[in-house]
């Protein structure tokens, strides 16, 4: 009878040690995950502040999906590859999980610096458009408004948001200012610079345009030649990077237990990091090296 009493009582207290550690650990799951919806709201909130200050208008419900969708598709994909190839789904989860919440800002910030390269390019007929406007007698509000007319996006709408700001009050030297921050280059600055001194000093602007011309073309003609020239090097870099991960998959698909003796070995296990690290090194320093600024 005694010992009955004790298994009851022995089961009423683990009962209620696992009803406790269940609830603690319910409600750390709940702050866990409020303090991850948080964060990931607010990161949604920054890409769309992000993207609307460079005129890329995208559907909230758009840019939510993405974010969820790059995540989930990014694990379940590498846990499969890694519980294949190396046994460990933890680390196939965990590493695509990370990487697919990288992708989403990557891949927005390359449609903002796509942006800025677009509107750079533009510069040199947005220059022409203005000296052939303010040869014919034009104003040079009225010289905006036939570049804003004339030039497709982005160039059309940043000037135009130098013609709203105008007829809001805002001077021309701060709505240049803001443009020169917005999409910051030499180009943009040598053009902002010529237009505001012209303005206080009453020089010749359409001549000071003409050499803006020929010097901005000139640069791009460089840079032109100068990714042609660098091209080989970069496809090469490319080539080398990729060419150990494309091996490693080939002898994977002809023999899956290839790997089996490095991967039961520590010393096997290490020297595969280091493969892994060195190969990050690497790419890291062919892109250094194979990026020409000018």
């Amino acid at each position: 009878m005694a010992s009955d009493i004790l298994k009851f009582v022995v089961f009423i207290l683990i009962a209620g040690a696992i009803y406790v550690l269940a609830s603690q650990g319910v409600q750390f799951t709940s702050v866990a995950l409020k303090v991850f919806s948080g964060w990931r709201s607010r990161k949604i909130e920054e890409q769309k502040m992000n993207l609307k200050e460079m005129m890329l208008f995208i559907d909230a419900k758009k840019l939510v999906l993405f974010n969820t969708l790059s995540p989930t598709i990014c694990t379940l994909v590498s846990a499969v590859f890694f519980g294949r190839v190396f046994g460990s789904y933890v680390i196939g989860a965990l590493l695509g999980l990370a990487i697919g919440f990288l992708i989403p800002s990557i891949v927005f910030k390359r449609m903002i610096v796509g942006r800025k390269q677009k509107f750079h390019a533009q510069i040199s007929d947005g220059l022409m458009i203005l000296s052939s406007c303010l040869k014919g007698g034009l104003s040079l509000l009225q010289a905006i408004e036939a570049l804003v007319e004339e030039l497709p996006a982005p160039i059309s709408q940043e000037f135009g948001i130098i013609l709203r700001e105008n007829k809001m009050g805002m001077s021309l030297e701060e709505s240049f200012d803001r443009l020169n921050k917005r999409m910051p280059s030499e180009e943009l600055n040598l053009l902002t610079t010529a237009i505001l001194v012209a303005r206080e000093t009453g020089g010749d602007i359409t001549q000071l345009f003409g050499t803006l011309i020929n010097t901005i073309r000139a640069k791009l003609k460089l840079s032109d030649n100068v990714k042609t020239l660098s091209m080989q090097g970069k496809i090469q870099g490319v080539v080398m990077s990729l060419l150990p991960i494309v091996f490693t998959i080939m002898v994977y698909s002809f023999n899956p237990h290839y790997f089996d003796i490095m991967l039961s070995n520590p010393m096997g296990r290490g020297l595969l990091l280091y493969a892994v690290i060195s190969e990050i090194v690497g790419v890291f320093l062919i892109r250094m090296f194979g990026r020409v600024n000018l």
